[in-house]
């Protein structure tokens, strides 16, 4: 069921990035579901299209909080929207991050790009249980880095920040993923076998970050997209081969065990017309 709700507030992020505070609790809207982190709506923009969009935010007053990069007609539309303009939402759906009930776990939050949008909403989570964590984002250059203007909730209990960007405008010279790598090596085995990755992000950086899991034989928790029409199952555009799993109804968080089993993952999505092509 869709639900109409009205932007409450526009924040500017980065590079063509905004995000949008709009309140889905209140007296029109009936049966109210909390979201959890990682979980996904689906955003209508009315003569426009229907997008997934992650949930960067939720407080405990029911406004959400979804973070957009604009690269599409549907995006372009959102993105473009100012306060007071009406959207339809449907949500939350998919699963969620699995927060670990020990705080002695070691947590690495990893993120590319849009990527930081959930990993924003685990953050706010993670302060709650009042479990610290270390934080690694990547970007091409600085001005793409995300959540980096303001006081966020991810910068409060991260005990390291990591930043690395493609021309070293900020912080190392490099991807996420060589940064990962390097802070790997400043612990111990026995450590690392108490850790927990939380990544989202491109594909293709998603994949480097399962193998060095795998090496270092690392929990992993990775948020997959994949394009959506209905977000329920119905479509299946999001299916991943050769499990048949659906990115809308049994992710979009999947875990080490289920990655591995999953051919597709890394190597192949499909199109709108269902057809398997390559992942750049």
């Amino acid at each position: 069921m869709i639900k109409t709700v009205k932007i409450q507030d526009i924040l500017d992020e980065c590079n063509d990035v905004r995000t949008f505070t709009f309140s889905m609790k209140n007296n029109t809207i009936k049966n109210y579901v909390i979201p959890k982190p990682g979980q996904f709506i689906m955003v209508w923009v009315p003569g426009v299209d229907e997008v997934p969009m992650s949930i960067s935010g939720c407080d405990i007053n029911g406004n959400w909080v979804i973070t957009v990069k604009n690269v599409g007609e549907c995006t372009n539309a959102i993105f473009n929207l100012k306060k007071g303009d009406f959207i339809g939402v449907r949500g939350p759906l998919g699963n969620y991050f699995k927060i670990p009930k020990e705080k002695s776990k070691y947590i690495f939050l990893i993120g590319g790009g849009i990527g930081m949008a959930p990993l924003r909403f685990l953050s706010q989570e993670l302060y709650e249980h009042k479990i610290s964590f270390i934080l690694i984002q990547g970007a091409k250059v600085k001005s793409d880095l995300m959540f980096t203007t303001q006081e966020q909730i991810l910068d409060k209990n991260s005990n390291d920040i990591f930043y690395c960007t493609e021309d070293g405008s900020l912080g190392t010279k490099g991807i996420v993923t060589e940064a990962f790598e390097r802070i790997l090596k400043t612990y111990s085995k026995r450590l690392l076998s108490n850790a927990i990755v939380y990544a989202c992000g491109p594909e293709k950086m998603l994949y480097s970050i399962y193998e060095i899991c795998e090496k270092w034989n690392i929990e992993l928790q990775a948020s997959l997209e994949r394009i959506m029409r209905c977000g329920c199952g119905l479509c299946g555009l999001c299916a991943l081969d050769p499990l048949g799993l659906l990115v809308c109804k049994d992710g979009p968080i999947f875990d080490s065990d289920t990655l591995k089993k999953i051919q597709d993952f890394g190597k192949y999505q499909r199109d709108f017309t269902g057809k398997k092509i390559l992942i750049e």
